[in-house]
C-alpha cells in the first residue's frame, strides 16, 4: 500500500513540535517500518536531533520552502519533496512551522495532521484560532482528501492532569485527542543525544503512549478507507456526509480519556483480536513501564474534543 504521510505543525514555537517530530520518527522506526523525516523549518531542530543522536535508521531531509516567493511555489516544493520521500518510505513525518504564506490545501497531502499544543489558556485559544482558519480542510466531504486531525497536549505537568483550572475552550473542528506528552528535564537532556522512547520515567512512558495512539489513528484511517473503497460501487457518493470523530451534540458527548477515547477503544479491540489469534503486538520496551492508562484526563481536555467554537 502507499506510504502514510504525517504532518506535525503549529504556527507557534515552543510547543514541542520538533521534539514530537523527531521522536515520533524514531518511535515508528523502532516498529520496523522505513521512515523519512522531512524538516521544513529554518532552525532544523528535528533533523539535527536525528542526525546527531545515535543512528536509528531514519532517513533525514532538511528543505527550506521558498516562502518569500509566495503564491503556489511553497506548496509545489513541499509536494515534490513529500511525494519523492513517500516513494521510498513506509511513513513520512514532516515538521513544519505554519505561516500564512502556505496554502491550506497542503494539509490535504497528508493522512494525519498532528497539532501539538500546550495547555495554557492563551495557547489553547491560539490553537483554536489556527484550526478555525483551516477548518475547511477537515470539514471537507471529499472523503479521500480530508486528513485526520490529532491534537497532542505537550509539555504537560503532572498536576495539570488532576486539575480543572482552564477556561471552557472549544475547537472549530472535530479531532482525536492523543495522550499528553509530559514535561520533564530528562526530555530536554535527550536533545540530540537520544530518544524520549528510551527514557525510563513518566515522560518516556507518556511519549510511548502517544506513539501508540498515532499508530492506532493511522490504523483506523486505513481501515476506514478500505471499507469505503469496498462499498464504493454500492454507495451513492452524493449522499455521503463525513461524520466527525467526535460529535458535538447534546445527546452524545464523547468522554475522552486514555481508556475511553476512540483511540483507546480501537487499541483495546486490536489487542483483543491479536490475543485471540495468538499474534503478538510489537510494543517498545518502556511502553509497559509507568503506564499512563490510569491517569485522569481533566475536564477541559474533554471539552476541547467535544464542541464547536462559540461565535
Amino acid at each position: 500500500m502507499s506510504s502514510f504521510k504525517i504532518l506535525i505543525t503549529s504556527q507557534k514555537g515552543g510547543v514541542g513540535k520538533s521534539t514530537v517530530a523527531a521522536n515520533l520518527a524514531a518511535f515508528v522506526r523502532r516498529l520496523g517500518k522505513s521512515v523519512t523525516l522531512i524538516d521544513f523549518d529554518t532552525h532544523a531542530s528535528s533533523s539535527n536531533w536525528l542526525n546527531r543522536a545515535p543512528e536509528i535508521g531514519v532517513s533525514v531531509q532538511h528543505h527550506l520552502l521558498p516562502l518569500e516567493q509566495g503564491g503556489k511555489r511553497p506548496i509545489l516544493d513541499a509536494r515534490l519533496h513529500l511525494r519523492r520521500a513517500a516513494e521510498r518510505a513506509d511513513v513520512v513525518v514532516c515538521d513544519l512551522t505554519w505561516t500564512d504564506a502556505i496554502a491550506s490545501e497542503l494539509m490535504l497531502e497528508f493522512d494525519l495532521v498532528i497539532v501539538p499544543t500546550s495547555v495554557s489558556e492563551i495557547e489553547l485559544s491560539a490553537t483554536a484560532g489556527f484550526l478555525n482558519r483551516h477548518r475547511w480542510v477537515f470539514d471537507t466531504i471529499i472523503l479521500h482528501s480530508a486528513p485526520t486531525l490529532l491534537m497532542c497536549p505537550t509539555r504537560v505537568h503532572a498536576e495539570q492532569l488532576r486539575s480543572d483550572v482552564f477556561s471552557n475552550q472549544r475547537f472549530p473542528v472535530s479531532f482525536m485527542l492523543a495522550p499528553p506528552v509530559l514535561e520533564a528535564q530528562s526530555a530536554r537532556d535527550m536533545f540530540e543525544r537520544g530518544y524520549l522512547i528510551d527514557l525510563p520515567d513518566a515522560c518516556g512512558a507518556s511519549f510511548n503512549e502517544f506513539g501508540k495512539a498515532v499508530m492506532a489513528a493511522l490504523d483506523m484511517r486505513q481501515a476506514n478507507l478500505a471499507s469505503r473503497e469496498a462499498n464504493k460501487t454500492t454507495t451513492n457518493l452524493s449522499s455521503i456526509v463525513r461524520q466527525p470523530l467526535h460529535q458535538p451534540t447534546a445527546s452524545k458527548m464523547v468522554t475522552v480519556s486514555s481508556q475511553a477515547s476512540i483511540l483507546g477503544r480501537h487499541r483495546l479491540q486490536k489487542m483483543r483480536a491479536d490475543a485471540t489469534s495468538g499474534k503478538s503486538t510489537l510494543v517498545p520496551a518502556q511502553a509497559t513501564t509507568n503506564s499512563l492508562t490510569s491517569m485522569r484526563i481533566p475536564q477541559f481536555f474533554k471539552r476541547m474534543s467535544m464542541g464547536m467554537s462559540t461565535k
